[in-house]
This record gives C-alpha cells, sequence and structure tokens, in this order.
C-alpha cells in the first residue's frame, strides 16, 4: 500500500516536473518533414509526447494511426492536450511532402509568420504525360497526353514563363479557406468551392530543371539528384512501387502505381520561391502549356528561410526529448543570427 503511494506521488512529481521543462520551452527550431504525414499529425506527436523521452509512443506507431485516419476519408478529430502548450509551423507541406518545417513554440510563434512569406527552396520530380486532380501523384488521372516528342530543349524554352512573380490559381486539394472551410475538404466531398477562388500573384526567384530523360527520344539531359534515403525509399515502396504488369495508366487510374512508370518522360526541378507557391501547381501549369500534362511525384523543401535540411533539422524521432528539442532552438537561434537578414529577405 505504502509503496503503490509513494509511486503515485512519484509519478505525479515527474509529470509536473515534465509540464514545467515543456512549458519553459519558447523559440523556434526546424524540423526533417518525413513524407506520409502531414503537418497537423507530426505536430500532434510532438505535443502529445514531448519530455516522455524512452516512454514516448514510437513515430513509427504514431505514423501508422494517422495514415489510416486518412484513409478512413472521416475528419480528423484531436484529443485535448494534457499540456496547454502553444504550438505552430511556418508553411504548410502537403502530406506526401517531406523536408525543412519550421516550428515555434510558445513565444517562438509570433516569429513564424516571416517564414510563411519568406523564401523556400524545393526539389521537385515530375512525370510528363498525365494530369492528376490533386496535381500529384496522390489523385486520380483526369487527362493524358502524348509526350513521346517532348524535349528538354522545350521544357527549358518554356520555364522562363513561370518565374518571377506569376499568377498561379490555387488548388482545389489545398488548405486555403473559403467560407470557414478549407479547399480541400469541398473537393472531397465533391462539392464545388462557394466563391470563386481568385489566382493569386506569386514570386519565383529562380526555376532550373536538373535533369531531363524521355525514352521515347532516347534522350538524357542533366544530373538527377538523389532524394534523402529516407524520403527515397518511401516512394520506392508501397503504392510507390512500379510494377513492370500494371496495365496502361488510363484516366480514373490513381498515378501513384505510375510515379516511376519508366515509359513516362521524366524531369526534376530545383525552385526557390517566396511564400504561398504551389510547386504541384507550376508542375502542372507547365504540362499543360506544353499540351501533355504533368504530374509532381515528390517534393522535398530543401530549405526554408536560413534553415536547411539536414544541417538544421532534427528528425521526429527527436520530438519526445526536450534536451533534444533546446538544442535544436539554441542551433536555431544561431543560424538565425549568422543569416544577418530576416527571413522573408533571405
Amino acid at each position: 500500500m505504502l509503496r503503490a503511494a509513494a509511486a503515485e506521488v512519484a509519478a505525479k512529481q515527474a509529470t509536473t516536473r515534465l509540464a514545467d521543462a515543456a512549458q519553459s520551452l519558447s523559440g523556434l527550431f526546424a524540423i526533417n518533414k518525413p513524407p506520409g504525414i502531414s503537418c497537423a499529425g507530426l505536430l500532434d506527436y510532438f505535443k502529445r509526447n514531448v519530455g516522455r523521452s524512452h516512454d514516448a509512443i514510437p513515430f513509427a506507431e504514431h505514423f501508422e494511426r494517422e495514415h489510416q485516419l486518412r484513409q478512413s476519408g472521416k475528419k480528423i478529430f484531436r484529443r485535448r492536450y494534457a499540456l496547454a502548450l502553444r504550438v505552430g509551423h511556418g508553411g504548410t507541406l502537403d502530406v506526401e511532402a517531406a523536408g525543412v518545417m519550421v516550428v515555434g513554440i510558445n513565444r517562438g510563434c509570433k516569429q513564424l509568420g516571416a517564414y510563411l512569406s519568406g523564401s523556400k527552396t524545393y526539389l521537385a520530380n515530375a512525370r510528363l504525360g498525365a494530369s492528376t486532380d490533386t496535381q500529384d501523384a496522390e489523385g486520380l488521372v483526369v487527362g493524358t497526353g502524348d509526350a513521346a516528342a517532348v524535349t528538354a530543349e522545350a521544357v527549358e524554352a518554356v520555364l522562363p514563363q513561370f518565374t518571377g512573380r506569376i499568377s498561379q490559381q490555387p488548388p482545389m486539394f489545398s488548405a486555403v479557406r473559403v467560407d470557414g472551410k478549407r479547399l480541400y475538404e469541398y473537393a472531397r466531398g465533391g462539392e464545388p468551392a462557394p466563391v470563386p477562388v481568385r489566382p493569386r500573384a506569386v514570386d519565383v526567384h529562380s526555376l532550373r530543371m536538373t535533369y531531363f530523360s524521355n525514352p521515347a527520344l532516347g534522350q538524357r539531359s542533366g544530373q538527377q539528384v538523389a532524394l534523402p534515403p529516407r524520403v527515397a525509399d518511401y516512394f520506392a515502396e508501397g503504392r510507390y512501387r512500379w510494377n513492370p504488369d500494371a496495365p496502361e495508366m488510363r484516366v480514373g487510374h490513381t498515378m501513384a502505381p505510375y510515379a516511376h512508370d519508366p515509359r513516362l518522360p521524366a524531369l526534376q526541378l530545383f525552385v526557390r520561391s517566396g511564400g504561398g507557391v504551389y510547386v504541384r501547381t507550376l508542375i502542372h501549369d507547365l504540362g499543360a502549356l506544353m499540351g501533355c500534362g504533368a504530374t509532381m511525384v515528390s517534393l522535398v523543401r530543401l530549405a526554408q528561410g536560413p534553415f536547411r535540411v539536414g544541417r538544421d533539422t532534427i528528425d521526429a524521432e527527436d520530438l519526445p526529448y526536450i534536451d533534444r528539442i533546446i538544442s535544436a532552438m539554441r542551433h536555431a537561434d544561431s543560424v538565425i543570427q549568422q543569416g544577418g537578414v530576416p527571413p522573408t529577405q533571405s
């Protein structure tokens, strides 16, 4: 009886220490978001497990739970948190996207606005010959086109039209709010937006094609930049694994199984932009201009403001450890000071 009471007291004291330590966290840090989980799902893992260290729920378990929730098609309602911790991020990455995500804790949330509008750098892979309703490989094919004659020179010739200040229509599968709902909520319900969504002026500072291949022409140009191992592994397995015996891609098929179809022309783009740019829309519009359609099949945010993937980021598995969060925040402070300019000017 006494031992049980003592254990209960010790547990309460440990919880109090955890709460005090977590509440004292305040600042910014950068995380390397893995593909396959939403930004909200990643922050949910952080808020539920910060300070739990080795007692935390394994990230792989949380990842699988998030996947099942998304597959259910139901709206995700998240449980209340034991800790009153204010947490936010400086710019959404799609579920299947990976890379730098700047996170703010408590007073650090006030600094996130600069990262929403600030500079970002991306590495995107795409396939020509198909377009989807989501403009990425998660969606259904809504159009196909003959890309057999498309050359690297033809793609290079149109890239300047997508550089500088351009007009971009936000995709229906996006987090833009219209009348209190996200656009993707209307899209998933098969409903049109209640009011027209106007195109937006966005800035693409530079757009460079690092690689192009078209097997029909036997053409290959440039050097393909390898994806980070964790990202490459994700897109090589499961629904993205290429099956040589797969039927010919048609309208209505999910694009994911054809993301690595070696018969489709492939291109890789290096994009540096301001805030609000949808890289998948940029690729979709490029494909429309080429007359054959194009779909983004992977996206990595290499940099956000002064933060670089790998050099300045921690992994999802680090989130339960307060000492690692504190170290990441100190590193972030150092990166910002060394940058010398606000992220909106980088």
